[in-house]
């Protein structure tokens, strides 16, 4: 790019504010300046009386000094930030992208694209990386079924084409092993390569076995670094000295010169999507900047998105099979019914003679339960009151260690009451319960064995989940309780038994994508069985005939995907018909309530005439989170380029009439509640 010549400069810069317009600034570029500055800069100015960061899309030069513009002072830009920052290319064509599909202005999503705090001097970490068993291997020999996988992916680098690939492999069948010989071939000719997991959790594994294929080009890019290791990292990719960047969704903005391979693992996990601001999914994202780069893009999962699965029997993406686990067949998987079965351990009788009988061979043992904490509720024995968050209108969980009470939405803490403050009586009993109470009752039914916990209290120190899996791959412990973390694509050769508490927990939440969830999720963590050996796999439940709890037992994708896709196709709902969820809160019913009326009434005159169908307004599931209430929209049909305007404008104008209410969108939400 073209030297900026010396003199002054009007420059528009987009700021991440919600407001569709950029921002005029001047700089003076004098001779010393070695870039000067160039569309596609970051920058830092005064907007306010804060400093922020944002990008240059216009530079302007002017013979005169021009001090006011339209009445208004300009000022100055403070800062130009290195040209390993500026957002150029794919990456720029990418945020264009963004902002468009998700009705944004540019600005608001440029924050993906840098550092939190850019230009941050760092270093290499010091810090010694958890050490994980059997990461080391080379030299494996592909399966035949991998082989046609890798070749057809080499043929497609070779032509310097875009092509999406699904990569539907049963767990255990060496879809990683794929990802990093894919990865080979694109290295080998000159190309990068993005690597992108679910979960921070996952990041050290998978980067010790990238790491000992492809040395020092490796570098891991995620929320648990410090500021100035982030930006080591995207400085260095931006000059090229690396070559492979893995992480979670934020790995897909990395600054490569040349993204030849991008790979999404457990392409159907939930935690792709962001829950705030931009609301964007990294999988579109990361077939969108494939696209722009001529990129493999293999997203790979045991149970594909159903909307992953419909866009490759629609021919939109090559479909690629894994049917087989290397090594062995999938463990059994036992359907235990609790109904009229006392459980004071919450474990069954059978699954707690197999526990036994593991602990006995020396094997470990994995136990799934997606609640947290010791009780669910605290609730009094003489009037049947429930402590509720006072902000939520959630009864509060309440933990042992330490002992309170907590809500899991808000985070609101309270002590533990000594009386019921309805009826004055001292009595609580404590109601259902979760993983704290599962760890105690192993504690007491198995003295011996050594136990770690992973969930949401025992991780929030920085790298303890890291240390967790850590030392439970090095057999430091026999058995991990935890959430939905267990569930994920971990690989614990020592594990030969899983039990899941509670199979039918989320069957019956109030989104249309509930037995999806319960599915990917059942055959995920049941997947963790037997990975080099003989596994078993017992799901506890109240509902043993359910088709998906019925399904996930015998890893039957297809007989899941023949009962659902019906089903949705019926309601409307995707992948047939694309979705748009419009949420209101604010601190007083009345207004909320008036504001979702008006948004509805305007959503119904415009779009319903174009044949799209707006449901709602409805209070949300949980109406109360945060001393806020909350109402939900709902709108079916797809937003093309006209109707995203409108619904721009619509936005705009609704928050100037109601400027006490907030209202959020979020386009092709992964939940409706």
């Amino acid at each position: 790019m073209n030297k900026t010549q010396a003199g002054l400069h009007l420059v528009e810069v987009a700021l991440p504010v919600p407001l569709d317009r950029t921002f005029t600034y001047r700089h003076t570029v004098t001779g010393d300046d070695e870039n000067g500055i160039v569309v596609g800069d970051v920058v830092r100015v005064p907007f306010g009386r804060r400093k922020v960061l944002g990008m240059v899309t216009e530079v302007r030069a002017v013979d005169e000094d021009v001090r006011e513009l339209e009445g208004f002072k300009l000022k100055d830009v403070k800062q130009v930030l290195g040209v390993e920052y500026r957002i150029l290319d794919d990456r720029r064509r990418l945020a264009d992208w963004l902002a468009t599909y998700y009705v944004l202005p540019l600005g608001m999503v440029l924050p993906l694209f840098h550092p939190p705090q850019p230009g941050t001097k760092g270093r290499a970490s010091r810090t010694r990386p958890a050490e994980y068993p059997d990461m080391d291997e080379l030299g494996i020999t592909l399966t035949a079924a991998q082989k046609i996988i890798v070749d057809d992916a080499t043929a497609v680098l070779e032509r310097g084409a875009f092509q999406p690939m699904l990569l539907h492999g049963v767990t255990g069948s060496g879809k990683t092993e794929v990802y990093l010989t894919v990865i080979r071939e694109a290295v080998e000719r000159g190309r990068d390569a993005l690597f992108l997991l679910p979960e921070i959790a996952l990041t050290p594994q998978t980067l010790s076995r990238i790491r000992a294929r492809f040395g020092d080009q490796v570098a891991a890019v995620h929320s648990g670094l410090s500021a100035g290791e982030r930006c080591r990292v995207h400085e260095a990719a931006a000059r090229g000295e690396i070559k492979v960047v893995v992480g979670p969704r934020s790995a897909l903005f990395a600054p490569l010169r040349d993204v030849g391979v991008i790979v999404v693992d457990e392409e159907h996990e939930t935690s792709y999507k962001q829950d705030e601001t931009p609301r964007y999914h990294a999988r579109h994202a990361a077939l969108i900047r494939g696209r722009e780069t001529g990129a493999v893009v293999m997203l790979g999962s045991a149970t594909p998105d159903l909307e992953s699965m419909h866009n490759a029997v629609q021919g939109r993406f090559r479909i690629a099979s894994l049917p087989e686990r290397i090594g062995g067949g999938l463990p059994p998987v036992e359907i235990v019914d609790m109904r009229g079965v006392p459980q004071p351990e919450g474990f069954s009788t059978e699954l707690s003679t197999a526990m036994d009988e593991t602990l006995a061979a020396g094997e470990q043992i994995i136990l799934y339960y997606n609640r947290r904490g010791f009780a669910r509720l605290w609730q009094c024995c003489e009037c049947g009151h429930v402590v509720e968050c006072p902000a939520c209108d959630i009864g509060l969980t309440y933990h042992l260690r330490p002992r309170r009470l907590l809500c899991h939405y808000c985070d609101h803490t309270r002590d533990v009451p000594a009386a019921c403050p309805e009826c004055g009586a001292a009595d609580f009993l404590p109601s259902g319960g979760g993983t704290e109470k599962v760890e105690l009752n192993l504690q007491a039914r198995f003295p011996d064995a050594r136990i770690l916990r992973l969930d949401h209290d025992t991780t929030r120190r920085r790298g303890s989940h890291q240390d967790i899996l850590a030392a439970f791959a090095r057999r430091e412990a026999d058995i991990l309780v935890g959430t939905q973390m267990v569930a994920k694509g971990h690989h614990f050769p020592g594990v030969s038994l899983v039990g899941v508490l509670a199979a039918d927990h989320g069957l019956g939440l109030p989104d249309f994508r509930a037995s999806e969830r319960s599915f990917q999720l059942l055959t995920q963590v049941a997947g963790r069985a037997g990975r080099t050996g003989q596994g078993r796999v017992f799901f506890q439940t109240y509902q043993p005939e359910n088709p998906v709890i019925q399904a996930a037992a015998q890893h039957d994708y297809a007989t899941f995907l023949a009962t659902e896709l019906p089903m949705r196709k019926a309601l409307g709902y995707p992948p047939f018909r694309r979705l748009t969820r419009l949420g209101l809160s604010g601190k007083r019913l009345g207004e909320v309530e008036a504001a979702a009326d008006g948004l509805a009434e305007a959503l119904r005159r415009e779009l319903g005439a174009l044949g799209m169908s707006v449901l709602g307004p409805a209070p949300a599931v949980f109406p109360r989170l945060n001393d806020r209430y909350r109402f939900q929209i709902l709108v079916k049909g797809a937003f093309n380029a006209e109707k995203r305007a409108w619904l721009a404008g619509c936005l705009a104008s609704f928050r100037e009439t109601y400027k006490k209410v907030d209202v959020l969108h979020d386009m092709d939400p992964l939940a409706v509640y």
